[in-house]
């Protein structure tokens, strides 16, 4: 099969590699899309993946063409995203059904080979089937959006609240997408860019604040009646992001820490009096839930088939697999607009 293989850094081959082969518990899934993840990124470019050769990719969905003998047959022909992250089952966290916080797991694109291909081998407890009401390329995207998700509940967002999400790319716009669908009275996206935040509007988010401007803070109090917001979603990583999601939240406010760090994070002391004297509550999220009773992944397919999610508007690039050098310079080049770019086999 073709794939792309990262053979170490900065060296990404696309080539012939063996077909995978099915283990017990598992299918065979013909890979109808792959979304480019910021996180590809830095794994492709600069820190590498944990072994070398890998193939990356961990936002996928395809058509089941095969299954292992001891796999129901039924399932042939059934279209699925992956679950991405393959757990132990035998730490605490995975006893208490806390998947993310596994000790030992292992995962699609950059612990073990991942969707950047023709087909991959999925253990059955992985797959969140879904109906042909969605296309492949959008249920490609019930990664970052079951992340969203997450991130979204872990402010318990209530009916009536106003809610700022900090960033615009992807998970930043489905978050925000996610409070409107949870009752959210008022929704408030923040970026740097104003073409970005244009884009934010279209989608249907129409408060939106540029932070990189003068009078960022006093904009965004105005919009808040100038109490700031019941619930700050932050969805960068980066110290600037951080720091205004706490200066954004009203007092006794929630705010939820989402995106990856970029380096390492300090607060002046003044931010930091911002979260005891404002006695927030600040709670961090890692991936998704994917429990027996809460399953962001199952969520996330029913809010797709019944319309009260659209994220296919946020796909704004498709490339095949061969033509990975162009797709990848969309994701970097920051001239170019981008939120999700997607390889479509």
């Amino acid at each position: 099969m073709k794939a792309l293989v990262l053979e170490d850094i900065d060296k990404l081959v696309y080539k012939d590699i063996p077909d995978p082969i099915m283990k017990s518990g598992e299918v065979l899934l013909k890979i109808k899309a792959c979304g480019i993840c910021s996180s590809d990124i830095p794994r492709i470019y600069t820190t590498g993946t944990y072994h070398f050769p890998t193939v990356p990719g961990h936002e996928f969905s395809g058509e089941i063409i095969d299954c292992a003998p001891d796999v129901d047959r039924s399932l042939i022909g059934k279209r699925a995203a992956v679950f991405p992250l393959l757990p132990c089952g035998k730490c605490d966290s995975c006893k208490e059904e806390e998947y993310a916080r596994c000790s030992n797991y292992s995962y699609f694109g950059s612990r073990c080979d991942g969707a950047f291909a023709e087909y991959i081998s999925v253990p059955v407890w992985n797959l969140v089937l879904c109906s042909d009401k969605i296309p492949y390329t959008t249920a490609a995207m019930c990664e970052p959006a079951s992340v969203a998700k997450h991130c979204a509940d872990a402010g318990k967002i209530k009916p009536g609240d106003t809610v700022t999400v900090i960033g615009t790319g992807t998970i930043g716009l489905i978050a925000a997408l996610w409070a409107k669908s949870l009752g959210a009275k008022k929704v408030i996206i923040v970026g740097r860019r104003d073409e970005s935040l244009d884009f934010a509007k279209n989608v249907g988010i129409v408060c939106t604040v540029n932070s990189e401007k003068e009078n960022a803070l006093e904009d965004y109090l105005k919009i808040t009646g100038e109490k700031g917001a019941d619930v700050v979603l932050e969805c960068v990583g980066r110290q600037k992001a951080i720091n205004n999601a706490i200066m954004y939240a009203k007092k006794g406010g929630r705010v939820v820490l989402t995106g990856n760090p970029y380096g390492d994070i300090t607060f002046k002391k003044d931010i930091y009096w911002k979260i005891l004297r404002n006695e927030l509550t600040v709670t961090g999220t890692w991936n998704s839930s994917y429990k027996s009773t809460i399953n962001n992944w199952k969520e996330t397919i029913t809010a797709l088939e019944n319309g009260s999610l659209d994220i296919a508007k946020l796909i704004t690039q498709k490339f095949s697999l061969k033509d990975y050098e162009k797709a990848l310079a969309t994701v970097k080049d920051p001239k170019k607009f981008s939120v999700k770019v997607m390889f479509e086999m």
